[in-house]
């Protein structure tokens, strides 16, 4: 499981992995299971989440473009 933390404004992007072939269907993709987002808590602004994919795909972080948000 993946953990991460998000505030307003960031946000995260799951998309297939570098490795899989363009061809590939989402039957393929979750073959394995579907993407479980679990909330596990937060505190002020920000939110931590649990993440739990297939590993066809890819998991990353997108920063506010504004940090000072």
């Amino acid at each position: 499981m993946l953990v991460v933390s998000r505030r307003s404004n960031e946000s995260i992007l799951i998309r297939p992995d570098e490795g899989i072939d363009g061809e590939t269907t989402l039957a393929e993709l979750f073959a394995a299971g579907p993407i479980e987002i679990r909330f596990l808590g937060g505190n002020g602004r920000r939110v931590k989440m649990g993440i739990n994919a297939p590993r066809q795909l890819s998991i990353w972080r997108q920063d506010s473009p504004d940090k000072n948000e």
